[in-house]
């Protein structure tokens, strides 16, 4: 009997250590693939099963897929407290008007099923997805502390309701992935898992991710591979309907960095923009977003808006905005602040007029406009306060908790708004309409 009960409790143990938990999608750099990445902490072999269950209206009843998948081994932290195992498979063929229920394995123990939008980034050049709306959710700076959890709580509430296409994560994850040896890392994307296990969840770094030269965050995160990037995740790009996204990390332009590796995204930026530049009459919306802002308003009261808001930016803008100029590129979303600060057209320290400028709309606007949103949730205690001295610029701050919903509709219309996770409403919103691929440059 005492043999027996041993059994079962040591079953019960190796069951734990193998049942599949941080579960989260990415897109990849092929259309028609999604990408599940999930841990345990035993060594055994990955499995997944997918297929359709919803084709425009009409259910798709279907027999599982069943495939494989591929692991690496990984000592958490430096004091190696234990070690995991990081699974990924990859869902291929998927159909653009489907919805999917897949779930994964090992050793036999099965996730819950999680459902996921068979619509992915067009990477064919075909231009099938360019007439088609969507949105998604963007923020920064987001962690596992008190505060973190008022945006969990509002976009678990959201995603429940709306249809959203991906969340865009602008750096500083979990604050830090690399905390108390990776325990912090491992306890965020369980938080987030209900989410990110069914929209692709995007990320570049932030400065919370060097630790280590950021192999928490190469590890973790399985983002598009472009060949320059080497498969660590640090910047790429993707085609979404009329909308060209570039997601590109700041790190390397800062003090004790490679140059030879910030000399190499800034050559990979300025030919994925000519890409870009040379399909704009089809994919009119270039969008960038990166954890460092070129720009926000200087709080001239408080001593890391000097750094955040002046140094910092000074150190950035000489390589990069002249790039986002010449490149016509529409909008720059950006975090590190722990405020939302939303601004109009710039260039040069100088606001630009549009063709129509209003408090909550740009029409044909003739630089790009910037906005702030790294208020998911910090561990700080508390966001910083909006700034007092705020740029002619500015057209909107706040200091609540919360993120954004971008919704690019067609190749003339998109639509920003933010959510106080606090409030549980939008606190603001902007229209950026245009009749022109590019912007006609004003300032030489």
């Amino acid at each position: 009997m005492q043999l027996l009960v041993l059994i079962i409790g040591f079953g019960i143990a190796i069951a734990g250590y193998v049942h599949p938990e941080q579960i989260h999608l990415s897109w990849t750099e092929e259309i028609n693939q999604m990408r599940a990445t999930w841990v345990t902490y035993l060594n055994a072999p990955p499995h997944a099963a997918y297929r359709p269950i919803l084709c425009g209206n009409v259910p798709s009843p279907s027999n599982f897929t069943y495939i494989g998948g591929d692991t690496k081994k990984f000592q958490e932290g430096p004091h190696f407290w234990q070690n995991q195992y990081i699974h990924t498979t990859v869902f291929e063929n998927l159909l653009p008007e489907c919805w999917y229920e897949y779930k994964v394995s090992n050793l036999g123990s099965w996730s819950k099923t999680y459902l996921f939008n068979g619509r992915t980034p067009d990477t064919s050049q075909t231009f099938r997805d360019v007439n088609n709306s969507f949105t998604l959710i963007v923020f920064g700076d987001w962690g596992t502390g008190p505060i973190g959890q008022y945006t969990k709580h509002l976009l678990g509430e959201e995603t429940l309701t709306r249809d959203y296409l991906g969340i865009l994560h602008m750096g500083d994850i979990a604050y830090d992935l690399d905390d108390e040896d990776g325990k912090v890392g491992d306890d965020y994307l369980n938080m987030i898992q209900p989410i990110a296990a069914t929209y692709p969840y995007m990320t570049v770094p932030g400065n919370h991710e060097k630790a280590d030269n950021f192999t928490q965050y190469i590890n973790r995160f399985n983002m598009p591979n472009n060949g320059v990037n080497q498969g660590t995740s640090f910047f790429y790009s993707f085609n979404l309907g009329p909308a060209h996204f570039i997601m590109y990390n700041t790190n390397p332009y800062f003090k004790n960095t490679s140059q030879a590796s910030a000399d190499l995204q800034t050559q990979w930026l300025a030919n994925d923009l000519a890409i870009a530049n040379s399909q704009r009459s089809i994919r009119p919306w270039i969008i960038v977003l990166a954890h460092h802002p070129l720009y926000c308003s200087q709080d001239w009261f408080e001593e890391g808006s000097q750094t955040d808001c002046g140094e910092q930016p000074a150190v950035i803008k000489p390589i990069l905005e002249d790039l986002w100029y010449n490149n016509s590129v529409d909008l720059a979303l950006q975090a590190h602040l722990h405020n939302y600060e939303r601004d109009a057209a710039i260039y040069k320290n100088q606001t630009i007029p549009s063709q129509y400028d209003g408090q909550n709309i740009h029409i044909n606007p003739n630089a790009p406009i910037y906005i702030v949103s790294g208020n998911a949730g910090n561990n700080h205690g508390h966001n910083d306060p909006a700034s007092t001295t705020p740029q002619p610029w500015a057209r909107y701050l706040s200091n609540d908790y919360g993120y954004g919903r971008l919704t690019v509709y067609n190749q003339t219309h998109l639509f920003w708004e933010q959510f106080s996770a606090v409030a549980l409403t939008e606190i603001d919103y902007v229209w950026i309409i245009k009749d022109q691929p590019r912007y006609k440059p004003v300032l030489s």
